[in-house]
């Protein structure tokens, strides 16, 4: 998959937990990656401070990809 098909997948998805998170009044205090395949692979990064916003759970996300070297990276 393409660099900006990974980001437009992985934005789709924090829009969803954020979306789910604030409905059930909750928030995240931190992400993880998993990455299936040939060999399982999981990253974890705490957030500043719980959030359910999107544009929090966004950065973190990307930040996240963008430190592995991910094909995700812009």
């Amino acid at each position: 998959m393409e660099g900006a098909a990974v980001r437009a997948a992985l934005l789709d998805l924090v829009v969803t937990l954020a979306h789910r998170l604030r409905r059930r009044g909750r928030a995240a205090r931190g992400l993880t990656l998993r990455f299936a395949g040939g060999t399982s692979w999981d990253k974890t990064r705490r957030l500043t401070e719980p959030s359910a916003h999107d544009d929090d759970l966004r950065t973190t996300a990307y930040r996240l990809i963008d430190a592995v070297g991910s094909p995700a990276s812009p």
